[in-house]
């Protein structure tokens, strides 16, 4: 295996299909097989879950930006600091209307790869408590 090779694919997920909605580079970049274990539905189907929250990001921050902050790589893993950055003015987005509040939330990926390179196990702390508190304005502890 070759850590480049996986330190781009992870980053390609972030810089292509998250910023510029190339979802093709989901398929490209995770494994068929690949599980999302972080605060959503552990288990469940990577690159169909990766699609979603793309999409739905997207259709809520027409402007978002994943920035790639730190990338690490050692053998088969990857680690990943992210910045997701938008303004929300479009869709809902965790139960909240639109209300044109620019977002800016510190995330942390950890992808472990198949031997092609693509992330196979995926661990994340995104952030959801920190966005709805920036989403609503509401400097209160969430959760």
């Amino acid at each position: 295996m070759d850590v480049e090779t996986n330190k781009r694919n992870v980053r390609r997920v972030f810089e292509e299909a998250f910023t510029q909605g190339r979802l093709e580079v989901v398929d490209e970049c995770i494994a068929a097989d690949g599980i999302d274990r972080h605060d959503f539905e552990p288990g469940q189907d990577f690159r169909g879950h990766m699609k979603q929250v793309i999409t739905m990001l997207r259709s809520a921050l027409p402007d978002l930006t994943m920035t790639v902050a730190d990338l690490v790589g050692e053998g088969d893993r990857v680690a990943a600091r992210v910045l997701l950055r938008g303004t929300h003015t479009g869709a809902p987005l965790l139960a909240v209307e639109a209300g044109g509040r620019a977002v800016e939330v510190e995330q942390f990926h950890f992808m472990q790869c198949n031997d092609a390179g693509q992330g196979r196990v995926h661990w994340a702390n995104v952030g959801l408590a920190e966005l709805l508190a920036q989403l609503t304005g509401d400097p209160s502890p969430v959760g």
